[in-house]
């Protein structure tokens, strides 16, 4: 049994569905967005945040992929299963579905190691390239059955042509006569029902020999087949049918070939349609600065800095557990404070997690599975069942009650409301106590002061309160755990001009006991406050712990590299010096030879020289292989894939590819660029910290315009001159953020924009080379830049 729909839609996950939707490309991933329903079992939520993950990292490192080409095929193939016939246009969208779903098939099978939750969705599709073929044989590009498609249908449209050929001579011998110049209304050769014609006068009817096929609307002009081109025309409309035939029978062996297939054409765009919604999860991902919440076992979760996905940038951050130390929650707080955007955050939360979606809160959030989410928040009155709100909120919580178990989610806003208080708040209480002895995790919101006191006498059950601000008189939106909600009516009041005298009677009405444990409550928010603002003290110091420790590693990091430089230089340096040795050690040799013809008892000295300069060479040898005292080399045994490595000449850090091969050769990707590498440049990379380091004002305005800029610009409906105008300030950008490759997409279109931007780049000084965009990359919609 699923999570119902009605509760879903309490939660506004139907809105986040919507918003998903839009990110979609085929119309089926559409359909399987706004149908999306969060699952139930821990390992298809596992599977789905995987997919998400994946799809995440594979437009980092590829912005443009998409399976944008496919079509909605669905009709089509629908029809040719009814014996209906698929025409030329709609065959090209099945082929072109076809070669996506092919190419696609191909990168996820090079690159399944990585992208493993994407490669078993695409496991699927079956490639189909005689299909593809076939229809690119038969279909030209306009959509229109092409001549060599068969024989006989390129037999037709020969004879089609001589004989349009012959009868347009022959017209034109006609409008060339002289003998009927003066009968021509005007000297043209146009069609009437297929037929070919030229305007005759009226009054010419009876003396100019042909056939009348129509007339003008005032009736001066008549259009007529001249009778030496009638048989002509006969001839012509019987090849015309004969051709129409071979068409139409073409487009029948087309569908039919379909049809034989058609099963394995739908399964291929159903896998692109889920594909299509991964990518749109990745997207959504991206756009609400989202991630993964850890997944545990357990109904458990830990919202660390959870924001509301519709809310927008003014929404305060909610940070809440539940089921960790505690199991029901109970907020209290004034109208308009937020308890019950706390309530649906905490829901859809867990709805988001379950469906596969990433959820807008901090990497150190961690979410369980819940078997069921019940919810009763807003208005239960009905007019056509005849409930009061009290009435239709009883009936639903009856129901939760009824269904409820160790594994469910409660949400409950406003328990009890809607009778006498008294009454209401014991009623209140047994609810949440029936729910907290099932095991269930609940949130609750409440004015009643009585659940305050039942949160701290009932174990593993927690207060928790809106924060109010006295002096604005307005909601914070922050949420208080461990502190009980504070009226603040006489506070309110005084400040909204009330007099004092008005207030000290009224102070006489409450109960002694009920002014302590205010008194009690005010002191705890107080205590809560100041503990708050240690930890944040504390947290700030532990920030600037770790930028201090960064900024020595980073440090550490750069002495290495120029110790590595420094020793390249040097080993360098010292080839050269035996270089030069040996060639002096060869020359002085040389002249003891010389001598030894003479004198053949210099022979010893010789031997002697030679033996000195063997010593030199070894010495100067042993400075080349030294190292740095406690450095480390690098072994291939070290090395794993995907492992990150820096490359000590370049500067740069990538991942292992492909481990070493016979040359002692490394396959490295930095960016989206692969290189071979050898292992003797290579150093294993320091691991590097998650948490985003904090730059001074003082940090360089190009690491503020790397931060800024996407690495693609999209110059799509401009001018050329615009174009070019916006992209020379795009690359200086890029230049100044330190941006090695861009992705410039014009677009396809009359190819113009593309021939302005290509021509524009040939001189420019940023540019070091470009190309054509691959497939994944825009093929020729997009130019590809690698900046110097």
């Amino acid at each position: 049994m699923g999570i119902e729909n009605k509760v879903l839609s309490k939660l506004d996950f139907p809105k986040v569905l919507v918003r998903l939707a839009e990110y979609c490309t085929l119309p089926r991933a559409k359909e399987l967005a706004v149908g999306l329903t969060p699952h139930v079992d821990w390992e298809s939520v596992r599977l789905s945040l995987r997919e998400t993950d994946e799809g995440k990292s594979l437009l980092r490192g590829n912005p443009l992929f998409s399976v944008r080409g496919a079509k909605e095929i669905r009709p089509y193939i629908e029809r040719c299963l009814r014996g209906g016939v698929i025409q030329g246009e709609e065959l090209l969208e099945i082929r072109d579905t076809l070669q996506v779903g092919r190419k696609i098939k191909q990168f996820f099978l090079e690159t399944k190691e990585e992208f493993g939750g994407l490669w078993e969705i695409t496991l699927p599709i079956e490639p189909q390239k005689v299909l593809e073929n076939e229809i690119s044989r038969c279909i030209a590009e306009d959509g229109k059955v092409a001549d060599n498609a068969s024989q006989e249908l390129a037999e037709y449209r020969r004879a089609l042509t001589r004989l349009q050929n012959r009868i347009r001579e022959s017209l034109e011998g006609t409008l060339r006569n002289s003998a009927f110049q003066k009968m021509l209304q005007d000297p043209i050769i146009t069609q009437r029902s297929d037929r070919y014609v030229i305007p005759i006068k009226q009054e010419y009817r009876a003396v100019f020999p042909g056939i009348v096929h129509d007339q003008s609307a005032s009736g001066a002009t008549l259009f007529i087949e001249p009778m030496p081109v009638v048989h002509l025309g006969n001839e012509l409309r019987e090849v015309v049918m004969k051709e129409q035939r071979e068409v139409q029978r073409i487009l029948l062996m087309l569908s039919a070939l379909i049809e034989t297939h058609a099963d394995v054409v739908a399964e291929l765009h159903e896998a692109l349609g889920k594909l299509d919604l991964v990518l749109a999860k990745a997207h959504l991902s991206s756009a609400m600065n989202a991630g993964a919440p850890g997944l545990v076992t357990g109904q458990q979760m830990k919202l660390v800095q959870a924001r509301h996905p519709l809310i927008g940038g003014t929404a305060v951050p909610l940070s809440v557990e539940l089921g960790i130390d505690f199991d029901t929650l109970v907020i209290t707080g004034p109208n308009t404070g937020g308890k019950t955007v706390a309530l649906k955050v905490v829901g859809l939360m867990a709805a988001m997690t379950q469906s596969g979606l990433h959820i807008p809160a901090e990497s150190d959030s961690r979410m369980g599975v819940f078997t069921q989410i019940f919810a009763d928040i807003g208005d239960e009155q009905s007019v056509e069942q005849s409930l009061s709100t009290f009435s239709g909120h009883m009936k639903n919580i009856v129901e939760i009650i009824d269904q409820s178990d160790e594994r469910s989610l409660v949400l409950l806003d406003e328990v009890g409301a809607g009778t006498d208080p008294t009454e209401g708040a014991a009623l209140a209480m047994g609810i949440l106590t029936e729910l907290h002895e099932r095991g269930c995790r609940t949130v609750s919101t409440t004015h009643y002061g009585a659940l305050k006191t039942f949160a701290y006498e009932t174990p593993r059950v927690k207060n928790a309160s809106v924060e109010f601000d006295t002096e604005t008189l307005r909601p914070t939106y922050r949420l208080l755990v461990g502190i009980p909600g504070k009226s603040n009516a006489f506070t309110i009041a005084g400040r909204l001009g009330l007099s004092e005298r008005v207030l000290q009677r009224a102070n006489t009405f409450v109960a002694e006991r009920e002014m302590q444990v205010a008194d009690l409550i005010e002191n705890l928010g107080e205590t809560h406050r100041e503990i708050e603002l240690e930890k944040q003290k504390a947290e700030s110091g532990r920030q600037a712990v770790e930028r201090q420790s960064k900024a020595l590693e980073e440090k550490a990091v750069r002495l290495d590299e120029d110790y590595e430089l420094l020793m390249a230089m040097a080993r360098e340096e010292a080839s050269e010096l035996i270089r030069g040795a040996k060639r002096e050690a060869d020359a002085i040799i040389e002249e003891l030879k010389e001598a030894l013809r003479k004198n053949a008892k210099q022979q010893q000295d010789i031997e002697k020289a030679r033996q000195g300069f063997r010593r030199i060479s070894a010495k100067l040898d042993n400075g080349r292989q030294a190292k740095r005292p406690g450095s480390s080399g690098l072994a291939a045994e070290q090395l794993k894939l995907g492992q990150t490595v820096q490359m000590t000449k370049l500067r740069q850090k990538g991942q292992v590819v492909k481990l070493p091969n016979a040359n002692g050769e490394v396959l490295v990707q930095a960016g989206i660029m692969k290189i071979m590498v050898p292992l003797t440049e290579l150093k294993l990379a320091p691991e590097e910290k998650k948490t985003s380091p904090k730059f001074s004002r003082s940090a360089s305005i190009g690491l503020q315009k790397a931060e800024e800029l996407r690495s693609e610009i999209d110059l799509r409906g401009m001018l050329v001159e615009e174009g070019t105008e916006a992209l020379d300030k795009y690359m200086d950008d890029a230049v100044l953020g330190g941006i090695g490759l861009i992705y410039v997409i014009h677009g396809k279109g009359t190819g113009a924009m593309r021939a302005g931007i290509q021509d524009f780049l040939k001189g420019h000084p940023h540019v070091r080379s470009f190309r054509l965009g691959e497939y994944g990359e825009g093929d020729s919609g997009v130019t590809v830049v690698e900046l110097k």
